[in-house]
């Protein structure tokens, strides 16, 4: 679900500091975790039904996560590519949830990659804001899952964001290929995801 090492990603510093590259999310040392899945973690191979207790009644699966310090621009909101991280760790969460963490697809030598995003912003996040990520895949077509994405406000659900997203499997040549049998019957089994 990452972007891969060739979309990495510049910062500029609010006081006119070179731009600092970071690399893309999965890559290198992982920072401590900003959020909290709304259930327990059920383990690294947990029955997909557990994953209920942390969705909404419209088929979301919601992570809460808090605007930190460094997140913010020299406006004193969310940066714009910011945004793309929190969807990441919302994939990557419910993923772990399902049982089919990226570790999981390390070990048997296959991938996943984010072919295509899309966001819509409607308000801005601040430092300190807790917010919602929102994730729904909703069809598998192919080598290709589709996923929705929302951005809320906790305190008032106020949309924040929305967003689309097309992530491709990968075999171990990096080639596509379709969608892993184990994380389809997983999508279909939780999120009543179409295939197509």
């Amino acid at each position: 679900w990452s972007a891969g090492a060739s979309s990495r990603q510049g910062r500029g510093g609010a006081r006119g500091c070179a731009a600092q590259v970071l690399p893309a999310p999965g890559y290198g040392r992982r920072r401590r975790p900003r959020h909290q899945p709304r259930a327990a973690h059920p383990g690294k191979y947990a029955a997909s039904n557990q994953l209920a207790t942390a969705m909404s009644k419209d088929k979301f699966f919601e992570i809460e996560m808090v605007v930190r310090d460094d997140e913010v621009d020299e406006y004193g909101v969310v940066n714009n590519p910011i945004y793309a991280s929190y969807l990441h760790s919302g994939r990557d969460v419910m993923l772990e949830q399902l049982g089919i963490s990226v570790d999981y697809w390390t070990s048997t030598g296959n991938a996943m990659a984010l072919s295509e995003l899309n966001l819509k912003y409607f308000a801005p996040l601040r430092s300190g804001d807790v917010f919602v990520v929102k994730v729904k895949p909703v069809l598998i077509k192919g080598v290709r899952i589709i996923v929705e994405h929302m951005i809320e406000t906790l305190q008032d659900r106020k949309l924040v964001l929305e967003g689309r997203a097309v992530a491709v499997c990968l075999n171990k040549d990096f080639r596509p290929t379709r969608v892993f049998p184990e994380l389809s019957a997983s999508l279909i089994e939780v999120f009543s995801c179409k295939v197509a």
